[in-house]
């Protein structure tokens, strides 16, 4: 939970916050991100892409096969 600027990494993605509640969970495989509040910057590691997570969402970063 922040405002501001934040940024959570874990693994396999990076989310950069936007005044927002978020969670990232980190596991051997996947990076997990779930936002209840606002907008989320996700940055995957492994895809070399952004993407904007919004409340209720979620995104999960793989590792590479």
């Amino acid at each position: 939970n922040g405002s501001g600027r934040f940024r959570t990494t874990g693994s396999y993605s990076a989310a950069t916050v936007r005044g927002t509640t978020w969670l990232v969970q980190d596991t051997c495989t996947t990076t997990l991100t779930r936002v209840t509040r606002g907008v989320v910057a996700v940055r995957d590691k492994v895809k070399r892409k952004t993407v904007l997570v919004r409340k209720g969402g979620r995104y999960v970063a793989r590792k590479r096969r």
